[in-house]
This record gives structure tokens, sequence and C-alpha cells, in this order.
């Protein structure tokens, strides 16, 4: 037994060194630390979005061995092997640990999960543990937000080498199998969802994300993508159809454009909510100002409603902004608003801080040539971005309510100054998920606008008026508007424009399944022209096969799964007994 104080050689067994007298017994393990139930939270809470742990703790027991469709992200560092010979690991480590903040900050900013730490990389989760109602999309702006992150990372460094992420992106089906302590996901075996998603980033080249044609069908018109033709992957019989994710499409401002991403048909059973909408623009024309309330279920038609006012000829006489609500909107101080004044000074998601600045500061100097320099700090603060010399000092010192107050105070001027050059209209999208200081403010501009040219629009689900029962009560130029199910005849007229020549018997089963709900039906055509069971032939839609058995669209099983997810424990026992059954029902 050689002392580790002077290295003499002791017999076997020796309790004290003989020639130092240095204690030789090997130290007692330390025993195990138990973590407190917060303590644990803390511990994990790095790597799940801001108020998840808690919800997903909640429904644990519901979670664990549900069938959820999941958008996987795998994001890999290349040349991490090189870095290390070359650098070393103690700064190769340091190195890793700033990257890993950018991907986990960039995953949780679109309310993905970060499930695996890879060495030099992460496997991120959108849709589960808890279901979300766009979990391709997020995760496709989660990729590029990465992309851009790593570029300004590698801009401040200024390294010889430098780092690029190369991702792989897939969309399918997974059963969730057991929630670790760390809450991280373990799958069973369904299709090959994750196994596809990591082939994916083999195949991605550096600084590039690499996508399935499942999660492009899923993200059509929102992106913009290189077909990278067929490819042969690990594990499939047959090849996969590889795409090259380019860029999110320019001219798209918000998260989702609803009914605008895939328009079919006219829309039909709306003609005198259209008129009502079309009514209140004349009214603002005019110089007398109103708020619309628009409510109604997931997939009524709110969106699609909004974008044929767009179309009217009577749009082309007043100035659209608009802005929208996130899920994880509760969360983001005044979203929706900061949404809205970067469409106004035509911010992109790409511009670097300095250029979307120089935008706004564009944008305030066009309404106030002389006075900018009092408005622009406060618009400036309320999107988060840093002020400096003049800017900065006009706002020093100013903290709190106070602040909240006087950026508030110059929104509501900077509106109302904006109308004095043309009638302005606000639409803001999904209100029911946005934060109270953002509804607040909505409900503050019921009373600025009067006898001034502001048109406001909301839309938003029942969550809304449960929210506020009280929404626009007792106000004279409140209008407040709820979206009904269309009826039999008029969901007829929609498939009859969507595809004609559709045989009556799919007719009504689409009907039937859609239940009113223009969306389910519009979704469902698309399902099924995609699939090969519908086909054009000389102006007619022909089927291929049965069309009265039609599964749930892909594009609306995330939305239904979020929903569910919504439920408490006694509704959601009851929907998932009933399913097993083969019984539908409305809760």
């Amino acid at each position: 037994m050689k002392c580790p104080k002077c290295q003499f050689d002791n017999p076997e067994g020796a309790k004290f060194c003989n020639e130092c007298g240095h204690n030789l017994t090997p130290a007692s393990k330390a025993i195990p630390q138990v973590l407190s139930l917060d303590e644990k939270l803390e511990k994990i809470q790095r790597y799940l979005p801001k108020g998840i742990t808690e919800r997903i703790l909640a429904q644990r027991d519901k979670i664990e061995g549900e069938r959820k469709q999941v958008t996987v992200m795998f994001c890999d560092m290349e040349g991490f092997t090189a870095l290390v010979e070359r650098l070393g690991p103690e700064e190769v480590y340091s190195i890793m640990d700033q990257v890993y903040e950018i991907l986990i900050h960039k995953v949780h900013d679109f309310e993905g999960t970060v499930n695996e730490m890879t060495g030099d990389g992460i496997m991120a989760l959108f849709g589960a543990p808890i279901a979300l109602e766009d979990a391709p999309q997020r995760a496709l702006w989660s990729a590029l937000s990465i992309h851009r992150e790593i570029a300004k990372f590698n801009d401040q460094k200024k390294r010889i080498m430098p780092i690029t992420m190369r991702i792989g992106i897939h969309t399918g089906p997974v059963v969730v199998g057991t929630l670790g302590n760390d809450l991280r996901v373990e799958f069973k075996a369904v299709g090959d969802t994750v196994n596809l998603a990591s082939r994916m980033e083999g195949l991605a080249e550096p600084g590039t994300t690499y996508v399935t044609d499942k999660t492009l069908r899923l993200t059509e018109g929102l992106f913009r993508f290189e077909a990278l033709g067929e490819k042969k992957v690990k594990g499939k019989e047959g090849s996969v159809t590889v795409y090259k994710l380019v860029s999110a499409k320019e001219d798209v401002y918000r998260p989702r454009l609803g009914a605008e991403r895939m328009i079919y048909s006219e829309m039909v059973g709306r003609d005198n909510a259209l008129d009502r909408l079309e009514l209140q623009v004349m009214k603002a024309i005019n110089g007398e100002g109103s708020v619309v309330s628009i409510i109604g279920e997931t997939g009524i038609g709110k969106s699609r409603l909004v974008a044929e006012l767009k179309k009217r000829e009577l749009m082309k006489r007043v100035t659209l902004f608009e802005g929208r609500a996130i899920s994880i909107g509760r969360n983001l101080s005044f979203h929706p608003i900061i949404d809205l004044f970067k469409q106004w000074a035509r911010i992109r998601e790409g511009d670097g801080d300095a250029t979307a600045f120089g935008k706004l500061e564009a944008a305030v100097r066009s309404l106030y040539p002389e006075e900018a320099g009092e408005v622009l700090p406060f618009v400036a603060t309320l999107m988060g971005m840093k002020l400096s010399g003049k800017y900065a000092e006009r706002i020093k010192g100013i903290e709190g309510e106070a602040l909240e107050k006087l950026i508030l105070k110059n929104l509501r001027e900077l509106l109302i100054k904006a109308t004095e050059l043309t009638p302005l209209v606000i639409v803001t999208e999904d209100l029911h998920w946005a934060d109270t200081g953002t509804i607040d403010f909505v409900e503050h501009l019921l009373d600025w606008s009067k006898g001034v040219p502001l048109y406001i629009v909301t839309l938003a689900r029942p969550e809304l008026i449960e929210r506020r029962p009280d929404w626009g009560a007792g106000k004279r130029n409140f209008v407040s508007m709820y979206l009904e199910p269309l009826s039999v005849p008029a969901m007829q007229e929609l498939l009859a424009g969507l595809v004609p020549g559709l045989p009556e018997a799919a007719t009504q089963a689409i009907v039937e399944r859609a239940d009113g709900m223009p969306l389910y039906a519009v979704e469902t055509v698309r399902m099924l022209v995609a699939d090969g069971q519908l086909v054009l032939r000389d102006g007619v839609h022909e089927p291929v096969g049965d069309l009265t058995a039609l599964a749930v669209p892909e594009t609306l099983t995330a939305l239904i799964g979020a929903r569910l997810d919504a439920l408490d424990s006694l509704d959601r026992s009851l929907v998932q007994q009933a399913a097993v059954l083969g019984q539908s029902f409305t809760l």
C-alpha cells in the first residue's frame, strides 16, 4: 500500500503509514444527498421551458404510455473531435458550455424540451411530453434560430475554427414510455420517428438543417425548402425524400397564417360576418374607431374571415398591421404588440441588433421627424432593444410601474399619430394566449379609439371569455361576433368548391366528421390529395379506393393532442375509454 503523502510502500492491511503516520484507511463513501422536490425541479429546469416542469409532473400518470405525434430534432456540432485535438479539452468544454446555452435557449424559445445531451449536441422534442398545436413549425424556427445564434457566437469569438451545427428533423408518431426523474422521455417503438430524425442529422451538411417530406408537408407555405431528392438511410428498405430548410418566408411576420396558408375555394356561410367587418372599416375611414372581437373554436374560420376582409377593395384605403399571441404568450409580456411593431418597422427575424434598431428608428422618425428621441426609447425598450447615448439617457432612472406607464402612453400616442396619415386597422390573433398586459392594452384602445380612425380586430377562442367574462362589456364602440359551425348545406358547398365531382358518400362522410368545422374538411381533402386517394382528371376529382373510412389528418393530430392535454383527469380518461370503445362524442 503506497502512502499518498510520502510514497512509502507499506504492508497490505496497514492502517497508518509506517514512515510518516498518514491515515491509510479508505475514506467512507459520502452519503448521497436526498434532494427535495424544489431542488430536483431547479436541477432539471435548465433543460425544460419555463413553467412546463409543473405541467409535466401534474400530468405524469396521463402522459406515460400515450401515443403522440412528435417532432424530433437532433443537433450535432461539426468537427468536435478535431476541435478537442486543436484546443485541448479544457478550452473545448468551456466553449461547449456556451454552445449548450445557445442550443437550450433556442429550443426553449419555441417551447421545445431538451431530452438528451449527446456530448457534442442535443436531442430535442417538440410536442412531447406536452402536446403542441404547431410542433413542426416550432422545430424549424428553432433550427433557424440556432444557426443564427451560432453564427453570432463565431463572430464574437473570432475563432480560427468556426463552429457549425448539423440539424436533422422528422415528425411522426411515438408512444411516450416512462418519464425519468429528470423528466427525460423514454420512447417505445412506433415506426422509426426518432431514428429517422437522427439519420437526417447525419446526412446534413455543416450549417444546414435537413427535414423529411413528412415535416415539409406539415410546414409547407411557411418556409422555403430545397429538394435534395431521395436518399438511402440506414434501417430503411426504401429511399427517403429529403429537403434542406432554406429560410422562413420573408413575408411571414407571425408564427402561423391560419387560413391564408392554404386556401382552396371560395369562403362560404360567412357573408353576414364579412359585411359587418367591412362596415367597421368604413366607419374607421370616416373617423370612427372601434374594436371587433371575433370568438370561435379552433378551425371555425376566424383567420379565413380576416383573410377575406383583406381582399376587399376597401382595404386599399387603410394601413393594416397584424400581431399574434403564441401559446407561451402568458409568459411573454406584450408579445402581440411587439409583433405588430416589428411588422410596422419591417424588422425581419434574421436582422441583427443594429439593423433592427435602425429600422425602428427610421419608422418612428417617419412619424416624428423632430421628436423621435422622446418616443423611440420607450418603444425600443418594450421591444427589448439595448439603448445607448441620448436614448439611454432619456429613460435613465425610470423603472417599474412608472416605466410601463410611459411605454404604454407612448405606444398609444404613436398609434394615434399613425392614423393622421391613413386610417389604421390592427389585427391581433389568438388573443386568448396573450398576457394580461396585452389584453388590458387592447381594452384601453377601446376608449382611445373614439373619434380616431383606428379599427382593431381581435381573434380568440372562447377561453378569452373564460379569462375575461366582462370583455368589452358596456363599450359603445365594441362589437362582439361569435362564429357558429357551418351548416350542412354550407359544408357541402365548401366541399363542392374544393373537389368538384366528389362522390356523395365521401362528401357525407367528410361533412359528418367535420361537424361544421371548415378546417377539418379542408385538411381532410389535402390529406386525400396528398395520399393519392383523390386524383384530378379532366377537371373532376376521382376517388381511388374507399373514402368513407377517413383517418384524422396529420395536420390536425397535434391540434387535437394539445386540446386533450388541456382536459382535466376525468374528461381525459373518458375520452381515452371512448377511443378504445370506438365511440365519438362532444365534451
